[in-house]
């Protein structure tokens, strides 16, 4: 686990991504899969402390892992045992799940200009690839979808202020005229 969280630690701190740390990153998850629940801990943990940019690319190993996993589970059709005292690929997926609704509310808080737009990439991929359960998609991708229809409501109250900055002696009334207009 101390392996993994330097090497994490290293390819989210990165000014870029390097596909060589993010697979040996992969390669130690994976060995340390009967760990599962501390594997998402640090995940999630270091996800918090990061700056703006850097949760992108831990957004990204998010990805990279869940699928990684996910390739396991299918390929050796691994199951979520919870009697098991020891996790694997298949329960790992299942705890990831449960931090997923706030790593992407806070993807989808950040001021950043790409983090709405990796987080929707990140959701469309899990969706083609059947990453996570139909239900946590579903949800996950309303999510997104939220964040984008308030961006497009809060360009609209703009626009009305930035017009009636530029036409102060036109009421709002008349704005939506205007805009069905330019419509």
């Amino acid at each position: 686990i101390q392996t993994f969280e330097a090497t994490l630690k290293e390819v989210v701190q990165a000014k870029r991504l390097s596909q060589s740390k993010m697979t040996k990153l992969t390669e130690n998850a994976l060995k340390c899969m009967d760990h599962d629940t501390q594997l998402v801990s640090v995940l999630y943990r270091t996800h918090k402390t990061l700056s703006p940019a850097q949760k992108i690319s831990s957004l990204y190993t998010f990805d990279a892992l869940a699928r990684a996993a996910k390739h396991q589970v299918t390929k050796h059709n691994v199951s979520a045992d919870a009697a098991s005292e020891k996790g694997n690929c298949a329960t790992f997926l299942l705890k990831v799940e449960g931090v997923l609704d706030g790593l992407f509310q806070d993807m989808l808080s950040l001021d950043h200009p790409d983090a709405k737009e990796k987080s929707k990439k990140i959701v469309d991929i899990w969706v083609k690839s059947n990453t996570f359960p139909s239900a946590v998609l579903a949800r996950l991708s309303k999510l997104v979808k939220d964040a984008f229809d308030q961006g497009a409501y809060h360009v609209h109250t703009c626009s009305l202020s930035i017009f009636h900055l530029r036409n102060p002696f036109i009421f709002p009334s008349e704005w939506f005229r205007h805009c069905e207009n330019v419509n």
